[in-house]
């Protein structure tokens, strides 16, 4: 599969995806995207200064990239169960694979943004706070992506792919606000 198709006609990569679905072929594009995500992290902790929490957090970047992956799948299979169109999980973490490439991009613009806070006075420069506000729209590209991987597996309209997509950002939200409420409420206990 060519990987410029990712930018040219990312519809027509979703489609052959789905159609050809290759589950390694899909883990491999997570796990790479993961991997260059992390080289590109380590360098922008670095030239950061970053410390050892900045080090440790690039260093897992793969494992979350194929633990959100798979959590993602599950989640879009089971919200697709109301759209009666569920039980397509192989194909669908074949194709979604191929939206993982943008946070590639994102560490790439990590690395120009330490670049910018080293050499041009700080976070509170306008070239750090101009890169920083760059990285929204490779969130948006990356869940645009998403919203294609849905639509050519499951094959609903697009406002329920949109839906469908956002399912995996609500599910993790609601995950880390339930354990920070009980972090908090063993905390305000004087457990811990």
């Amino acid at each position: 599969m060519n990987p410029l198709l990712l930018v040219a006609r990312p519809r027509s990569l979703f489609t052959i995806a789905a159609l050809n679905p290759r589950l390694a072929m899909g883990g491999g594009v997570v796990l790479a995207s993961g991997i260059v995500s992390l080289a590109l992290d380590v360098v922008a902790n670095a030239l950061r200064s970053g410390g050892g929490a900045g080090m440790v957090a690039a260093l897992v970047l793969p494992a979350l990239f194929l633990a959100y992956w798979a959590l993602q799948a599950w989640v879009i299979d089971v919200g697709a169960a109301l759209l009666a169109v569920r039980g397509r999980l192989r194909p669908f973490m074949a194709a979604s694979g191929w939206a993982f490439p943008p946070w590639v991009a994102y560490a790439v613009l990590a690395v120009f943004e330490a670049l910018a806070v080293r050499y041009t006075g700080g976070p509170e420069s306008g070239i750090a706070s101009a890169l920083a506000w760059l990285t929204l729209p490779i969130l948006a590209w990356f869940i645009t992506l998403t919203v294609f991987a849905v639509q050519a597996v499951y094959q609903v309209p697009a406002l329920n792919a949109f839906a469908l997509a956002l399912l995996p950002i609500a599910f993790v939200s609601a995950a880390l606000l339930i354990v920070g409420v009980v972090l908090g409420a063993l905390h305000g206990a004087g457990t811990f």
